[in-house]
């Protein structure tokens, strides 16, 4: 069961790893220190989330790199095809997810954006409901950002 559920928040984290919580919010709030670059980031995880809850594949696909990997809180690592796999199968089920605390950092063609979601859904009907902190790598190719790495760490309540 325990590997159940870390399998599900995996997937979930690697299909939205990059993705926001669908809120009526923006993923972080326009600031005078976020450039346009950043905010266009911040706001790239938000449509992310949003495909994932809607399981827009398609748009999924754009925003993760052919060779996309996602190391999942059980250390295990997903390709691109896996996740888009159990989205499609309807594998994972997203009811909601917020984001908070988004950090944008650029360097060149390349992007680290890290931040906290909560997922409320399951996999696999497994209740994958809960808090974790995510990293995504973006690299900037033909004019646009694509995730070519996601990592998800789940925080324990203490």
């Amino acid at each position: 069961m325990k590997k159940i559920l870390m399998l599900a928040v995996a997937v979930f984290a690697a299909s939205t790893s990059a993705l926001p919580a669908q809120t009526n919010q923006p993923a972080t709030a326009p600031l005078a220190s976020l450039t346009r670059t950043e905010q266009a980031l911040a706001d790239l995880e938000q449509v992310w989330a949003s495909a994932v809850k809607q399981r827009d594949v398609e748009k999924i696909d754009r925003i993760q790199a052919e060779e996309y990997v996602f190391a999942d809180p059980a250390g295990r690592t997903w390709t691109k095809a896996r996740s888009l796999d159990s989205i499609r199968n309807g594998d994972l089920e997203i009811d909601s997810f917020e984001l908070s605390d988004v950090q944008v950092k650029i360097y060149g063609e390349t992007a680290v954006v890290t931040f906290a979601i909560t997922w409320n859904g399951n996999f696999r009907g497994n209740d994958i409901s809960g808090p974790q902190r995510m990293t995504d790598v973006f690299v900037k190719r033909a004019g646009r950002w694509q995730c070519v790495a996601s990592q998800a760490t789940r925080i324990r309540s203490q």
